[in-house]
């Protein structure tokens, strides 16, 4: 595969639904959200809505096993295949419609969906965005840190998850977290690509470090590939780390 495969025409965007961009006003309901957000229960620690994972194209990400490749990207390389080639939820979930019938679309005016619809439909994007569009969570963990992924894909608001954000978490959130993203394995797909605990942190001293959702975890831990690996793509060993962004709610 050739860098020309970072050229913006090759670009899979679709604009995002109204309002994803733009911080909520009114109270928001706790629980799975339309968007593929994940909101706890209104508490006394810092409100934020913890978005759907964010997923590169892995046909065009797999170049990236070379680290050398990332290595010399440009910075507009960089930006490119973040704006051309990472797709979310929203996305997803307008493409997968048509092949996966179990995906109830909002309609414009229309009444809202319910609960069993929201999970229906964050399950259909998980298998639809697997088989169809070849979404993992493979990333070049410098790409995470240099390039302001959540901004870019979800608006101005929206931002990379900071220990402080992890810390500030109760153990009743993580364990609300857990419960909302916790499927039993099928063995049909990895479909616990888009349930994953595991998230990239900004650390407090400007690194990036792996967070862990889970409760009695440890929350905040150094990454697991270190040096030269940072610019190579970073698959896991059945444990992949999703790309989360977080933003504030109003209390």
């Amino acid at each position: 595969m050739t860098i020309s495969r970072l050229l913006p025409s090759l670009s899979f965007a679709l604009a995002l639904a109204v309002g994803c961009s733009s911080a909520p006003t009114d109270i928001v309901p706790s629980g799975l959200q339309y968007s593929g957000a994940v909101v706890p229960p209104q508490g006394d620690a810092a409100w934020l809505e913890l978005s759907a994972p964010l997923f590169p194209d892995a046909v065009v990400f797999q170049q990236f096993q070379d680290p050398s490749l990332y290595a010399g990207l440009s910075d507009a390389e960089r930006v490119a295949l973040i704006d051309n080639d990472v797709r979310v939820f929203e996305d997803l979930l307008t493409l997968c419609a048509a092949d996966y019938p179990a995906i109830t679309l909002q309609t414009e005016g229309g009444p809202a969906l319910d609960s069993e619809q929201i999970k229906a439909n964050y399950d259909e994007v998980a298998r639809c965005g697997y088989e169809l569009y070849g979404a993992k969570p493979y990333w070049v963990p410098h790409h995470v840190s240099d390039v302001d992924v959540c901004a870019r894909k979800l608006g101005a608001d929206w931002r990379l998850p900071t220990e402080d954000d992890v810390l500030s978490w109760t153990e009743d959130d993580l364990q609300f977290f857990q419960d909302t993203l916790t499927v039993p394995d099928n063995g049909e797909f990895p479909e616990h690509f888009y349930y994953s605990l595991d998230i990239y942190v900004r650390a407090s001293d400007g690194s990036l470090a792996l967070g862990n959702l889970a409760p009695g975890a440890d929350h905040v831990t150094p990454l697991p590939v270190s040096g030269a690996d940072l610019d190579a793509l970073y698959i896991g060993n059945g444990r992949p780390i999703g790309l989360r962004c977080v933003r504030g709610l109003d209390m």
